[in-house]
């Protein structure tokens, strides 16, 4: 439901304000207003509509959805709209460029129906925004955080981020401040909260490109000498490609024309797409691992990017992220249950931590597979080689790989609902 600051009172009480109306920010306010909480929605960009219009684009940014992040979307009453843009992972293939060894997970192996999907971020984006509205969560576009003044509860003061309109403050208590703003989160600079970098010295491509060959739900990860190659489908003969370079070589394949960008794609690929015949907009952006070195204080909570921004390789951001927002809802019932006051640092304090092991262990394997498959060395890359085809013949160890890729490994319950 898009607000108006100017019709918001002078002063306002609320039980959770959620600064950031992204994927993650509108994915928290869904969880929480569904368990019977009073949430507003903060967001300095100016939104036209509470529903954005829907325009197919072949230019679309996309996300990688994991079979978890479908359970968690389904219990948040968005997946059967989100499904029909989602195109099905029946398959990943792992390989790096002139080695034989790869690795495969089949979404058949594990009685699943799909590994995970790919879904344009605009259209995930509409899904959530639909499912706010339907809520009747007051989502404020336009709006930023003037000051925090903290206390029990905390205390807000927000106003218009448009300078050139009328300026308009208001005062907002609130029992919990979820900071879902994105890496390097303005406001949590506002509140000292700092965020170790680490930089990679490498930036993402991302195009959306059409193969000669159908892709038949396959997602490609291939790892090569000018870095990772990612091409996940989006329909039978469309991919979305995110493919990482070193930041000084970076522009050199903007600047391409279109006919020999997709042949260097070709090259880095190989032939099991067949030729790559058209491609669209190309977009770049820096890659670093953001990691903040607070995740909560007394009534503030960090969620998503504001509270660790990973390298795309593994694409498992968002299945995080998503994992974080699923488990702070989860705690808040059960503190709801038990008479707990979710905001106070104890149990703020214990669900973090409770969130540890699954952060070290994505944070690791996106930033362990950059280091490992970026160095040249010919040791390393026999070990590599040797560790794929390794992986691909010991069951075990495969299941274990394909249930932390498909979001499933410690998933022990589901969001639950009062509306």
């Amino acid at each position: 439901m898009l607000a108006n600051l100017q019709d918001m009172a002078e002063e306002n009480q609320v039980d959770v304000t959620i600064i950031g109306a992204g994927m993650v920010g509108a994915s928290a306010a869904i969880g929480l207003a569904q368990i019977g909480l009073k949430v507003i929605l903060v967001d300095a960009f100016g939104f036209a509509s509470a529903v954005p219009d829907y325009t197919p684009s072949y230019d679309s940014r996309s996300t990688a959805l994991s079979w978890g992040t479908r359970d968690i979307l389904t219990d948040l009453g968005v997946w059967s709209e989100v499904e029909k843009q989602a195109c099905p992972i029946t398959e990943v293939h792992v390989s790096e460029k002139d080695r034989f060894g790869t690795t495969r997970i089949k979404a058949d192996d594990y009685k699943q129906s799909a590994v995970g999907y790919v879904v344009p971020n605009q259209w995930l984006g509409r899904c959530l925004l639909s499912r706010v509205d339907q809520l009747n969560i007051p989502l404020f576009a336009g709006v930023k955080v003037e000051e925090i003044i903290q206390s029990s509860p905390q205390e807000l003061v927000l106003t218009s981020a448009d300078a050139s309109k009328e300026t308009y403050k208001r005062k907002v208590k609130t029992r919990l401040l979820i900071i879902a703003d994105g890496a390097d989160s303005n406001t949590a600079k506002k509140l000292g909260i700092e965020s170790e970098i680490q930089q990679y010295s490498q930036h993402a491509i991302v195009v959306n490109v059409t193969t000669e060959l159908s892709n038949n739900g396959t997602a490609y990860e291939r790892f090569t000498t000018k870095g990772p190659l990612a091409m996940l489908p989006l329909s039978d003969y469309l991919c979305a490609v995110v493919w990482t370079h070193d930041q000084v070589e970076v522009s050199n394949y903007l600047e391409m024309d279109d006919k020999d960008f997709c042949r260097a794609i070709e090259d880095s690929f190989g032939e099991r797409l067949g030729k790559i015949e058209k491609c669209g907009e190309r977009l770049s952006y820096p890659l670093t691992l953001i990691q903040a070195k607070e995740q909560c204080r007394p009534g503030v909570l960090l969620l998503g990017n504001a509270a660790h921004s990973l390298h795309p390789v593994a694409g498992q951001g968002f299945n995080l992220a998503i994992r974080g927002v699923a488990a702070s809802v989860e705690n808040i019932v059960q503190c709801q249950e038990q008479g707990i006051a979710f905001e106070s640092l104890e149990n703020l304090g214990k669900l973090c931590a409770s969130r540890v092991d699954d952060q070290i262990k994505t944070v690791a394997l996106s930033d362990q597979l950059v280091k490992v498959f970026g160095s040249s060395s010919k040791l390393v890359s026999i070990a590599r080689e040797l560790g794929l085809i390794g992986l691909d013949n010991a069951p075990i160890l495969k299941t274990l790989f394909a249930s932390h890729a498909m979001g499933l490994a410690g998933r022990k319950s589901n969001i639950h609902s009062s509306i």
